[in-house]
């Protein structure tokens, strides 16, 4: 189970997303990923190529739990760092005697309105902590949050300063929701139901920054600037941090057709990970991804492309979406409805006996629910045994269209960058699990990814994890035990 999940992880990045060719003026000297030939060494040999690399990597980043940044850091979590209240608040009750709203069977008494604003310069202010009360003392300030307090636990002295400073962009993200509650109603002696609407704002910064000293020297840098569109969605979004000698990059552009995302990890001189991908939309707007429904949604998706490169090894994915879409709504649409228990069961209400005058009648009244119980059961059950049957049918070409449009329109792949060679590609095929209760035989379909190399041989990935990656999982456990 350890090694299918670490080769999950492993694997994750391959987003099955469309990518554009590549630009190069001569692509037969420096191909697509997708089109580099196989390597020929075997699955085995190639096995022990990615565990190296997975284990160089780890190698690579074991002092990172040792970094006084972060040894800061967990101490400043052990210090139960403050609690600060970035939330303004107004609180609005209209009784009923205004306004009436039915829901859950009953009459709500009352409607009420909760408003809420997250403002982080509220909490601006500089924490120190008291080393003999085990609290935090705080002071006014204007422009930042700041804290102060020992860098390791047995530290005795507040040698950490920690600085947060932010910029608000002028512009706001609200978010609605509603839920219901039970409120005494000292009057009547009931619970009366209550509908909650809470309104919640957002300010959104334009910059955002963090910087931690320790014995007055930098140990960690993070700066970061955003910008929005008019529905506020974000437009662009760059992070760097730098952690002792680790340093991180992040960006994020939405042009509303065009969505991209670039991380980068390092140490030193050297980049130790990548990650990239773009997603291509129709039209990418806020009201679009909330407002839309079903099949709406999906249709602002177009393709998208992503890599992900650890060492010597890069994973790669691309599909083109909106074709297989388009090509798989045929079928949908032929998706049998599952029976309605109420259509079936919804009149069928057993006697008050209260309502009758008699212990005979209310008995005949009995017998008279608990034969149309079963009549409608039978009805029901007929209809769920034909809905199962036509599921399988309809499961059955679904998800075998699914599995040949994926091979069809998408690709993915785990190369080596050191040879410039697939080590495996990726194939989808209908998947059968056959499950048996009593004498019924049922069939649940799926799609199964397989890694196909260049023997030609088909592993799935839950196979291809099983074996070789021990050393690698035993690194990844001791890394994270440091922790």
């Amino acid at each position: 189970m350890k090694k299918t999940t670490v080769l999950l992880l492993i694997a994750a990045p391959i987003v099955f997303s469309a990518c554009k060719k590549s630009n190069d003026s001569d692509p037969e000297s420096n191909p697509s990923i997708y089109e580099l030939p196989y390597d020929k060494e075997g699955v085995t040999a190639n096995k022990a190529f990615m565990e190296t690399e997975g284990r160089d990597f780890v190698k690579k980043i074991d002092d990172l739990s040792s970094n006084t940044a972060i040894e800061a850091l967990k101490n400043f979590n052990r210090l139960e760092a403050p609690e600060i209240d970035i939330t303004v608040s107004a609180f609005r009750k209209i009784t009923a005697r205004s306004q009436e709203i039915e829901a859950l069977n009953n009459v709500l008494s009352t409607l009420t309105t909760e408003r809420k604003s997250y403002i982080l310069s509220k909490a601006f202010g500089i924490y120190k902590y008291n080393l003999s009360t085990k609290k935090w003392d705080r002071t006014a300030a204007n422009d930042k949050i700041e804290f102060h307090f020992p860098a390791t636990e047995n530290g005795n002295t507040n040698n950490t300063v920690l600085t947060i400073t932010y910029k608000n962009s002028g512009k706001s993200y609200v978010e609605t929701s509603t839920s219901y509650d039970y409120v005494y109603n000292s009057q009547t002696g009931n619970y009366d139901v209550v509908e909650i609407n809470t309104e919640e704002t957002y300010e959104l910064p334009s910059e955002l920054m963090a910087r931690m000293t320790i014995n007055s020297s930098e140990v960690m840098n993070l700066s970061s600037n955003y910008s929005y569109h008019e529905d506020k969605l974000p437009q662009l979004i760059n992070v760097n941090l730098s952690l002792g000698s680790y340093t991180a990059k992040l960006e994020t552009k939405n042009d509303n057709k065009l969505a991209s995302f670039k991380f980068s990890f390092g140490k030193g001189a050297e980049t130790l990970m990548t990650f990239e991908t773009n997603s291509n939309f129709s039209s990418l707007s806020y009201d679009n991804l909330v407002n839309s429904k079903d099949d709406e949604t999906l249709d602002l998706f177009v393709s998208a492309n992503t890599t992900f490169t650890v060492g010597n090894v890069t994973l790669g994915g691309q599909l083109d979406y909106k074709t297989m879409h388009n090509e798989l709504k045929t079928v949908r649409d032929k998706e049998p409805a599952s029976p309605d228990w109420e259509t079936y069961f919804g009149g069928i209400e057993y006697p008050n006996y209260n309502d009758y005058s008699s212990y005979e009648e209310y008995q005949k009244a009995v017998n008279e629910y608990n034969a149309k119980r079963e009549a409608a059961y039978n009805l029901y059950d007929a209809a769920y045994q034909k809905y199962e049957k036509d599921r399988e049918v309809y499961d059955k070409e679904y998800y075998t269209l699914l599995a040949n449009l994926l091979n069809k329109h998408g690709a993915a792949v785990v190369v080596n960058t050191k040879t410039k060679k697939k080590i495996a590609a990726v194939t989808f095929q209908l998947k059968d699990d056959v499950h048996q209760y009593g004498n019924t035989t049922v069939h649940y379909y799926s799609v199964e990814p397989l890694l196909v190399f260049g023997d030609e041989s088909k592993i799935s990935f839950e196979v291809f994890g099983e074996t070789g990656f021990d050393n690698l999982i035993d690194d990844v456990e001791a890394l994270l035990e440091k922790f």
